[in-house]
């Protein structure tokens, strides 16, 4: 049953990516909330979770996303850049509302 489970995360986690790279930021996000509820502690569930919030340019979210997956796997480069990007993000927006 495990194994089930798991192998429903990836799928969900590749559908995500597929969305995302489509520019689907609400079907990116359903699919990395269910892959991330299916496998809680996958750091790559938090990242594509992290990415759909991103194209949805909700970036508290993203953070939150983001610090999650960099829990899990702290020395992952590619998080610990989106990360970066993140609050960089988030700084321009603050910028553009003034």
């Amino acid at each position: 049953m495990e194994l089930i489970g798991a192998c429903d995360a990836t799928l969900l986690a590749n559908r995500s990516i597929c969305w995302l790279w489509l520019g689907n930021g609400k079907q990116a996000l359903s699919d990395a909330t269910m892959c991330r509820m299916k496998r809680p502690h996958w750091p790559k569930a938090c990242y594509r979770q992290g990415a759909a919030f991103m194209l949805l340019k909700d970036y508290e979210k993203a953070r939150e996303a983001f610090a999650d997956a960099l829990k899990l796997d702290p020395t992952n480069v590619e998080i610990e850049n989106a990360l970066r990007e993140c609050l960089e993000a988030m700084k321009n927006a603050r910028r553009t509302e003034k």
